[in-house]
């Protein structure tokens, strides 16, 4: 099986699938800034479909299904699909057909109004039994609630990296713990709240806070 790696503007899409008993799942839907294109067979029975905010159809293709190996006196029926959809403005939802049905589908949330600028983020104190771990506080965030089609990821830049790193990624809302100990000799780091409705993503606060 041959693979490549392109970059550009796509739609991730993960999901379950079980032929034998005609359902599956979407799992999760979030934008994509690339792909890894193979020449591994497709499923023809099973097509990923998106669809704009009108119920027009704007894209439609088959799917990869991959298996893990079976055991000999168990059949593995659930295959999983990972699939990166070439993103199409105006994009709203997809759905998992097996033959032509519907089985699963993700719609397109309503994201809720962002913080004002200039939110004000911070580490909540924690005991001596989780001197390392706190909670980020962001206080213009304080009590969202979740939205269906609507999920949040966290980033970390410390002080010592120039890259970002993701901890907490497809969240209902945006809390989450830092764990300090996994930004060694940082004394400060940036934090950024990303927000995404699967098809479009922005970032709706930034800001650094202390380590230490």
């Amino acid at each position: 099986m041959k693979t490549e790696i392109k970059t550009g503007s796509f739609v991730h899409v993960v999901a379950t699938i079980n032929k034998t008993a005609g359902d599956g799942k979407i799992m999760y839907v979030n934008p994509s800034v690339s792909t890894i294109a193979s020449d591994a067979a497709t499923d023809k029975d099973v097509e990923l479909v998106a669809y704009d905010g009108t119920g027009k159809e704007v894209y439609r293709e088959p799917v990869v299904i991959r298996r893990s190996s079976a055991e000999p006196d168990r059949p593995n029926e659930v295959g999983l699909i990972q699939a990166d959809l070439p993103r199409v403005s105006g994009m709203k939802s997809v759905s998992l057909q097996l033959k032509g049905k519907e089985i699963s589908r993700y719609e397109a949330g309503a994201a809720p109004s962002g913080p004002t600028a200039g939110a004000t983020f911070g580490l909540e104190l924690a005991g001596a039994a989780a001197a390392s771990r706190r909670p980020l506080r962001i206080d213009q965030l304080g009590g969202l609630q979740p939205v269906a089609g609507v999920t949040y990821s966290v980033q970390v830049k410390p002080d010592n990296k120039s890259t970002w790193d993701t901890i907490a990624v497809s969240r209902p809302t945006p809390e989450v713990d830092v764990d300090r100990n996994q930004f060694a000799g940082a004394k400060r780091a940036a934090v950024r709240v990303l927000r995404t409705t699967g098809f479009d993503e922005e970032i709706i606060a930034e800001d650094t806070v202390d380590l230490k």
